[in-house]
């Protein structure tokens, strides 16, 4: 995905039937980006859970601190009119 100077929140996740998932963020641009890990119950009222910054060529791995049935990951770029390439992978155990 390229990010631009607003926040773009990728779709939705599922988790309630996730024992544990992650996501990864690798910058694969030239620029860094901020990201934004969000839980909520309903799938469309959001709080955040946290937020970070991935620089250029490097991977971040972002995991919840808090539990929700939904979850999304929301990226932008940190400096204004400076785009940067992302690759992101969600990854999860499910329960049994």
């Amino acid at each position: 995905m390229q990010t631009s100077d607003q926040f773009k929140p990728l779709p939705m996740q599922d988790t309630s039937n996730k024992t544990m998932y992650s996501y990864a963020i690798v910058n694969r641009g030239e620029n860094p980006a901020v990201l934004r890990l969000e839980v909520g119950p309903n799938g469309s009222d959001y709080a955040i859970d946290m937020e970070g910054v991935v620089e250029k060529g490097v991977t971040e791995i972002v995991v919840p601190s808090k539990f929700m049935r939904y979850s999304r990951l929301a990226l932008k770029s940190k400096q204004k009119g400076q785009p940067t390439k992302l690759q992101v992978y969600f990854q999860a155990q499910l329960a049994r």
